[in-house]
């Protein structure tokens, strides 16, 4: 096996992997056994160099854009092969591919978890290895990338477990002030599930669709969001299309949520978890908690 074939993996950035390629083309004899072996150097080459194009044109992050959408976004890292595609596909139905075999995820894999009526998008981005904050295997970009988040989940198994305050120091150095969620993947595997080390650590297995609802159950809590319904006038509430806020916003941010332009309301009525009685009037700048029901009138 030839080092540019593992090489050409993507644990290193591009203008290496050129630079690897073309001392191997240097130093690798011309004749006729090489012939084939050589060309196949120089479309790997060709290849790459049209990538390094790429990349400048967009700023170094080709494949790495994040389209937000959703009431909120969740970014999905951690290292190689420790199951982060299964779990994307097992909370959003999402067709990430799933191999035994590191770096099988090259680019930002979306997916679009439904729960409790809120759309929460997660990403699942290139597993990270050791000296990410280097720039080794792109890890800087994916941790970078991982600003754009509301919250980040970061995920390793049973046997990568011990790598988790690596990558939380590597986060802390790159200056990524987000809520984390520890999720430990494949307790399958080990006979004694262990007791929980911590209220932002969660055992869960992917594939066996072990811990799956209280991993949802703690995505929810980390966001911070809450549901409010609206109740049209003489009608009963939509209960099946609540609008998705974070929690401790205000009766105001419904209302710009609803409405295109400023609007003035004879009365705004409340129901529910935050109301001291049924129909209470309130004004727009009232808190509200996760169920509350609002009439605007």
């Amino acid at each position: 096996r030839k080092r540019t074939d593992y090489y050409y993996s993507d644990m290193m950035d591009i203008n290496s992997k050129i630079a690897l390629i073309e001392e191997e083309i240097r130093q690798t004899p011309y004749h006729k056994a090489t012939e084939h072996y050589i060309g196949r150097l120089k479309a790997k080459l060709a290849k790459l160099r049209a990538l390094a194009i790429q990349s400048k044109k967009t700023g170094g992050r080709f494949g790495f854009a994040l389209p937000k959408s959703g009431d909120a976004t969740v970014v999905l890292i951690g290292p190689p092969s420790v199951g982060k595609s299964t779990l994307l596909n097992k909370l959003t139905h999402a067709r990430a591919r799933v191999a035994p075999w590191p770096f099988t995820t090259l680019s930002v894999i979306p997916g679009m978890m439904d729960f409790k009526g809120a759309k929460i998008q997660i990403f699942d981005l290139p597993g990270i290895i050791g000296g990410a904050t280097k720039g080794i295997g792109r890890g800087k970009e994916v941790l970078s990338v991982a600003r754009t988040a509301d919250l980040l989940l970061l995920m390793v198994d049973i046997k990568t477990r011990n790598r988790v305050n690596l990558i939380l120091r590597e986060i802390k150095e790159l200056e990524i002030d987000l809520p984390v969620l520890v999720v430990i993947n494949k307790i399958d595997l080990i006979k004694d599930f262990p007791q929980k080390i911590s209220p932002d650590w969660l055992f869960v297995s992917a594939e066996k669709e072990i811990g799956l609802e209280e991993l949802k159950k703690m995505i929810w809590q980390k966001l911070s969001l809450m549901r409010v319904y609206l109740k049209p006038r003489d009608k009963k509430p939509d209960f099946t299309k609540p609008l998705i806020l974070k929690n401790g916003q205000a009766v105001t941010d419904v209302a710009k949520k609803i409405f295109s332009q400023e609007k003035k309301f004879q009365r705004i009525l409340l129901w529910g978890p935050s109301a001291q009685f049924p129909r209470q009037e309130v004004s727009l700048t009232r808190q509200l908690k996760d169920g509350d029901i609002l009439s605007f009138g």
